[in-house]
């Protein structure tokens, strides 16, 4: 049987990069259907309700992440604002204030010396900047490339200068534990800095190659473009108006259960209901396991790919807990919380770490909390009753395989040692919670179809990353598979919100017509 006749590009998944890459597409005189299986499109980015008269702004909070080459893509223009300033909170009260796009941005129970070193790491950060975004913001390089590609690349690190050359490679396989203490003298500042190398991912300060990881985080981070105003929802709301300007067919509730497939390549696909689309290519955002494994399977998954799936690394570790507050946070100095994160040293996030490792829960968790209902939020407000304000508490170390399972006094004793601890911070939170949800790793997995419940589909670790991720024969968005192609967190340059993996595999399917 030959490939499908029509000339239809089918999305799988309605999230930030499916409709990024569906917007591109269109724009690009494709014909596009996006299939959703949730109810609403937004996947992770989508704002919800978590009780009556409180809705959470969605999952990912942090949308400074955003490339701004993909909304440039899209024609695109959001309002930006500085990074929300964030209170890091010490064992004895202590409280440091850092305001992330500011070398002098340090405030709080500091001295002259951890100012200085603050500068240091802003510098630093502004020097690796142009190089690492010349890698981040581009397809992955490939040994197939034209030289004058690969000669490009080589040439932009070779502009950082010999020293900052040879600082970099010397960071790169660093933990973010040795980084922290080589830069900065206060503990309490090392710990609050190395929690950007950790939200998501299964590892601890003393894990290799997590320096690089803060140190990428940062530079996608920084810069003029900021914080979306609005937040996740602004972005997914852009997008999907920008997509139906162009003629994309959105289908909610339309989970596919089947990537149709001949000898040929793919011809479309099967729905749940047994409806199927005929489809030239397709393009996948799910994770690996579930388009590779689940959704094909043998024998049209060549077998370096599936065995590639099988292996790839998706082994959740973050919790998180929404809350409904009848008043804002306030920190035992009185300061009133828009983002805060815990664990006063980096020994006590990597205990917290050896916790999941070994299928249990951290108590004390170590805490990374917005409220996105405040004013001066990126989200506004309109989440909450008047007066009352909605918390996103995102909690390391929680196990996707906790030890006798996630039952209900499980779930009940993980809520409230999150609550404790934000407690311990901020007195009087208890009284103040008017509802609560807690969602582990595998509500993530069931919810929003995370394989593993892990919120960067997949690890970020060198050999997942750049043309590795997912597979080095999958890593460029195309597959082995004639017609499929994929674009989800699971392919560079990775999870959280960028909109980058859609967009480019969007542009690759376009430039390979």
């Amino acid at each position: 049987m030959k490939r499908a006749a029509s000339d239809r590009v089918i999305v799988i998944g309605g999230g930030h990069n499916g409709l990024a890459a569906a917007a591109y597409l269109a724009k690009a005189g494709r014909k596009v259907v996006v299939l959703e299986a949730a109810d609403a499109l937004g996947g992770l980015a989508a704002s919800f309700e978590l009780a009556p008269g409180y809705r959470a702004p969605g999952l990912y909070e942090d949308t400074a992440l955003v490339r701004p080459f993909a909304l440039e893509a899209l024609d695109i223009k959001l309002a930006r604002k500085p990074r929300t300033a964030f209170v890091a909170c010490g064992d004895e009260g202590e409280e440091l204030v850092l305001e992330p796009d500011r070398a002098d941005g340090l405030s709080g129970a500091v001295d002259a010396a951890d100012k200085a070193a603050w500068a240091r790491y802003r510098e630093l950060i502004e020097r690796l900047r142009p190089a690492l975004l010349g890698v981040i913001d581009r397809a992955p390089l490939s040994v197939t490339d034209s030289v004058w590609t690969l000669g490009r690349a080589a040439w932009s690190v070779r502009k950082l200068g010999k020293k900052t050359m040879m600082e970099l490679v010397r960071l790169a396989p660093m933990c973010v534990a040795d980084l922290m203490r080589d830069l900065l003298p206060r503990e309490s500042l090392r710990a609050a800095l190395a929690h950007g190398a950790l939200e998501g991912a299964f590892t601890g300060p003393w894990s290799a190659h997590t320096a690089l990881l803060l140190i990428m985080r940062e530079v996608m981070a920084t810069g003029e473009a900021g914080e979306i105003v609005g937040g996740a929802p602004a972005l997914i709301e852009a997008l999907e108006a920008t997509g139906r300007r162009h003629g994309v067919t959105f289908r909610t509730g339309a989970r596919v259960s089947r990537i149709l497939c001949d000898k040929d390549g793919v011809r479309g696909v099967r729905l749940a209901s047994g409806e199927e689309l005929e489809g030239h290519d397709v393009i996948s955002t799910l994770d690996p396991k579930q388009t590779f494994l689940e959704l094909i399977g043998p024998p049209h998954v060549p077998l370096a790919l599936a065995d590639a799936a099988r292996v790839y690394r998706m082994r959740g570790i973050t919790g998180i807990a929404l809350l409904g507050l009848s008043r804002p946070l306030v920190t035992r100095a009185g300061t009133t919380v828009s983002a805060l994160r815990t664990g006063a040293s980096l020994d006590r996030i990597e205990r917290a770490f050896d916790h999941a490792k070994y299928r249990r829960f951290a108590t004390p968790p170590v805490l990374t909390v917005r409220v996105p209902s405040l004013g001066g939020s990126s989200s506004g407000s309109g989440l909450a009753p008047a007066g009352h304000h909605v918390a996103v508490v995102r909690a390391t170390a929680v196990p996707y395989d906790l030890e006798g399972g996630w039952t209900e006094a499980a779930r009940a004793s993980c809520l409230d040692a999150i609550v404790a601890e934000l407690e311990r911070v901020c007195p009087g939170t208890r009284e103040a919670i008017t509802a609560q949800v807690l969602l582990t790793p595998v509500d993530l997995e069931a919810r929003f179809g995370l394989s593993g419940g892990h919120l960067l589909h997949g690890e970020h670790a060198p050999d997942q990353l750049l043309s590795f991720r997912p597979s080095i024969v999958a890593g460029r968005y195309r597959t082995p598979i004639d017609g499929l192609w994929i674009g989800g967190g699971s392919s560079h340059p990775g999870g959280g919100l960028t909109a980058g993996p859609g967009v480019m595999a969007a542009r690759a399917l376009v430039t390979s017509s």
